[in-house]
């Protein structure tokens, strides 16, 4: 059988991934919002992507975990890691732990990851959240753009997000079926031994730009996510505001990994009625009772 063959025969072989279906989302007692169709319909929520089954999450996870140990090694010995006591770390870790119990309905992996949480004293205007829940904040990027807690929180829930659908799975699968389809054998392929042969992922990880799709969802994730856990979601408009602002002209910056323009933008307010009602009850009070912020209205929806 010719390389490419091999590849059509276990794509047809392939089952579903582990996310979880969409019907979690139809069955949350708000029932809000409602399904949602990425532009050019390229992702769905619920929606399984076949690449993403070329590399076992396991291991996926397994090697996200030994690049997050790396990196937390690294800053040790830099002396560029904020410890456990520092008011920056607290304050990020406080605001992850509430919105880790939000974020479990959407991948059933998660449920047994084991989250770590740091940050890092640097001037770059980075986060990342890898698979399997190990997130990495550089003081940059809260430092530097002023974020307040409800802005980290967007942040914070965006990144959980693409890790939570499995995003960067997917990307890293695509780029070996192009490998497959191009008749070429890469090593990471080697179906016997793929548990133990160490994938390479690192600076893939760290470099990674998503797609406009993988944004739109992880925006609309992330920030249900966040919003339950009581955070604004009106501030993921300042936040991505700030980071297209300061990391515009940067090569490789953190919004070209992360594509920010006007239709993203406008996306997010056409999703805030959704959000909003998630936001008032987090926060125990009526969408009217909520004050302006950031120049930007209630986002009541009609009829009520």
């Amino acid at each position: 059988m010719t390389v490419t063959g091999l590849f059509r025969a276990l794509i047809c072989a392939m089952a579903s991934a582990s996310l979880a279906p969409v019907s979690a989302y139809a069955q949350d007692e708000q029932k809000v919002p409602p399904p949602y169709t990425a532009p050019n319909n390229q992702v769905r929520f619920g929606n399984t992507a076949l690449f993403r089954n070329l590399i076992p999450p396991a291991t996926l996870e397994a090697q996200s975990a030994e690049e997050y140990a790396q990196i937390i090694h690294d800053a040790e010995r830099k002396k560029t890691l904020l410890p456990d006591d520092n008011a920056l770390v607290k304050r990020v870790r406080d605001i992850v732990n509430h919105e880790i119990p939000f974020a479990l309905k959407w991948n059933d992996r998660a449920k047994n990851w084991k989250w770590g949480i740091n940050v890092i004293k640097s001037p770059e205007v980075r986060m990342y959240c890898l698979p399997g829940g190990k997130i990495v904040v550089y003081s940059g990027l809260i430092d530097k753009l002023h974020l307040n807690d409800n802005e980290i929180g967007m942040m914070i829930g965006h990144g959980i997000a693409h890790a939570l659908r499995e995003h960067a799975r997917e990307r890293l699968g695509r780029q070996q079926a192009e490998q497959l389809t191009g008749g070429t054998m890469p090593q990471l392929f080697g179906f016997a031994n793929l548990q133990s042969e160490p994938l390479g992922i690192g600076d893939q990880l760290m470099a990674m730009k998503y797609a406009p799709a993988d944004e739109t969802e992880a925006d609309v994730i992330g920030s249900e996510i966040a919003s339950r856990a009581g955070y604004d979601p009106r501030a993921a408009v300042t936040l991505w505001n700030k980071i297209d602002t300061a990391t515009r002209r940067a090569d490789n910056g953190f919004i070209w990994m992360h594509p920010y323009g006007p239709e993203r933008r406008q996306d997010l307010l056409k999703r805030m009625p959704d959000m909003m009602p998630l936001y008032a009850k987090a926060v125990g009070k009526t969408i009217d009772q909520l004050p302006n912020y950031g120049g930007l209205g209630r986002f009541k929806k009609s009829g009520r």
